[in-house]
């Protein structure tokens, strides 16, 4: 059975602010990446089972995620997820709409990395600046599967929480949805309580 943690709505509100400046640096890094004009919604943060999440996610439905391990003042991975329809979409966007399927599915797995990759450490980065912490984190690693699937690695605590960020990637021709979700232990949901209140007593 996962234990939920609670945040205050202060907490809440500075963890939001935190995700909204790692987004928007990574919509910027992606921008520069492609060549076009790369809007991500404004996050909105909520804490789920992992239960809870995968009904979220439609249950069976294909997904693809890029994660990446954690440690630091917290331990826990990270996640880019993706409808897998959605992540073709991206990949298509992102490299060109003239590639054919064919070439798009050979280059899904090598450009997800490289988005997973900037949007996840841009997220961390602005989280580990703003606490004045350091994570190591491990290569991007990309998997596809059900949502049950991709939650539920043998690295991964039963008793995990899910910090959930639903976000929209917006480019020329589309608006794709997506998710960010942060998977942490009870240890760490401790950590990183603390490390919240300790940023808001400075803050006052």
């Amino acid at each position: 059975m996962s234990r939920l943690f609670h945040l205050t709505e202060l907490e809440t509100d500075l963890l939001t602010e935190l995700f909204n400046i790692g987004v928007g640096k990574a919509a910027d890094s992606l921008s520069r990446m492609v060549n076009q004009t790369v809007k991500l919604s404004v996050p909105q943060v909520h804490i789920r089972s992992i239960e809870s999440m995968v009904c979220y996610l439609s249950g069976d439905i294909q997904m693809c995620s890029v994660s990446q391990e954690m440690r630091g003042c917290f331990d826990g991975r990270s996640m880019l997820i993706f409808h897998e329809k959605n992540s073709m979409e991206v990949v298509r966007q992102l490299m060109g709409n003239n590639l054919p399927d064919e070439m798009i599915i050979e280059m899904q797995e090598e450009a997800l990395n490289e988005i997973g990759n900037i949007v996840l450490n841009a997220c961390i980065g602005t989280i580990a600046t703003s606490l004045g912490q350091e994570f190591d984190v491990d290569l991007p690693i990309f998997r596809q599967g059900g949502p049950l699937q991709l939650l539920t690695l043998p690295s991964s605590p039963i008793d995990s929480s899910v910090l959930l960020i639903r976000i929209h990637m917006q480019l020329i021709e589309c608006n794709v949805g997506g998710y960010l979700a942060f998977l942490i232990g009870p240890t760490s949901q401790d950590n990183l309580h603390h490390s919240l209140k300790v940023m808001l007593e400075k803050l006052d």
